[in-house]
């Protein structure tokens, strides 16, 4: 699915002329500006810069050596403050996981829910940041971020670059194409020397690739990769299964002609994604999931997506 490029309505139109008499008037009728003009101007200008400077002089002056000092030496005093924050990156365009909820302008999902309750017992404020999935690690590396919560695959790959906590959710992926294409599958093979949707950076993406002959077209969410396999750009798409599933559910996919095929073709688990210099908030956030499954308000956020 295409974005249109933006269009920019502040654009200057006369109907009595058009670019070149515009250009050529002003090339033989140049503004012309009075002596006097420039003169009053200039002392106005020259009076100005003196009262500025008058002012600016008094306010440092009223000042203590140790404001002066703050003003030549930057001091972080919002540092304890924002050591209360976390930082979490995730891509928000993911439901039930992560999505905005357009009427409410609040993140919404399983995910959020989860870490949201994480923050709590942490005493933490959560701070959301929105980024495409193959953004989430780099902004690990650097530290942009605190952790990445968005239905993040644990896979070798990802494990090499930064930690992640115990599994909290069992996923898979499943096939999801059109209700045409469906007779033409038979199982993962069928895949093979065919062009495939994927979310860039997804565990179906890294799925695909190892597919012989697969042509793999990436899209920067799940939802524009289901749009563009519904308009017959793609042959299926590899996808996490409680993703397809939800996404089948909606009263808006119902006339997209899509189905999911019955096949896991992996057992995936999802975890929370830190630095690797960060183990301090590893443990933390461990320990955290560890008490929320122990007194149910894990399994209580978890009916509240997927039902029993």
């Amino acid at each position: 699915m295409r974005v249109p490029a933006a269009r920019f309505p502040f654009v200057e139109t006369a109907k009595h002329v058009n670019d070149t008499q515009r250009d050529e008037y002003r090339l033989h009728n140049p503004p012309v500006i009075s002596r006097p003009f420039i003169m009053a101007n200039t002392k106005m200008f020259a009076a100005v810069a003196a009262v500025s400077a008058v002012l600016i002089g008094s306010l440092f002056a009223s000042l203590s050596t140790e404001s002066q000092d703050a003003f030549a030496k930057p001091v972080d005093v919002a540092r304890p403050a924002a050591q209360k924050v976390l930082r979490v990156g995730s891509l928000t365009a993911y439901p039930p996981f992560e999505y905005l909820d357009t009427e409410s302008g609040r993140y919404e999902g399983f995910d959020m829910d989860l870490i949201r309750e994480v923050g709590k017992r942490m005493d933490r404020e959560i701070e959301i940041v929105s980024m495409g999935l193959d953004a989430l690690v780099p902004a690990l590396l650097a530290k942009s971020v605190d952790v990445a919560v968005s239905a993040l695959t644990i896979t070798p790959e990802r494990a090499a670059k930064v930690d992640f906590t115990k599994p909290y959710y069992d996923a898979g992926l499943t096939i999801m194409t059109t209700k045409a294409n469906a007779p033409k599958i038979t199982g993962p093979e069928s895949l093979e020397n065919q062009c495939l949707c994927a979310e860039i950076g997804s565990a179906g993406a890294v799925y695909m690739k190892r597919i012989p002959g697969a042509t793999i077209r990436t899209f920067n969410s799940a939802a524009e990769a289901f749009m563009e396999l519904s308009q017959g750009g793609c042959f299926a798409m590899v996808n996490d299964r409680p993703v397809n599933e939800y996404f089948l559910a909606q009263k808006s996919s119902k006339g997209m002609g899509l189905t999911e095929m019955p096949y896991v073709l992996s057992e995936d688990q999802y975890g929370f994604a830190v630095n690797k210099q960060n183990g301090e908030l590893l443990a933390q956030l461990n320990s955290t999931l560890d008490a929320m499954k122990a007194d149910g308000s894990f399994d209580k956020i978890y009916r509240k997506w997927f039902g029993n």
